[in-house]
């Protein structure tokens, strides 16, 4: 079951960590610099990374399960 889930283009840790770290540099860039959300407390920046840490999570997903040109088939 591990080595399934390892191999399986519908979960991946490393497409989660990316989208954390992206996330996060957006966000905080957003909250030092361009103010376009009103971020004021740390809980309001943890959710808005984590909404948005999800939603690329989410994209991202499912153009790995349309584009599996990359997987073996056997």
């Amino acid at each position: 079951m591990r080595s399934f889930l390892r191999s399986s283009y519908l979960f991946s840790v490393r497409r989660l960590l990316v989208c954390l770290v992206l996330t996060t540099v957006v966000v905080g860039t957003d909250a030092l610099f361009i103010h376009f959300k009103d971020i004021q407390t740390v809980a309001d920046f943890a959710t808005e990374v984590g909404i948005h840490t999800l939603g690329f999570y989410g994209g991202y997903t499912l153009a790995a399960a349309f584009n599996r040109s990359g997987i073996d088939s056997s």
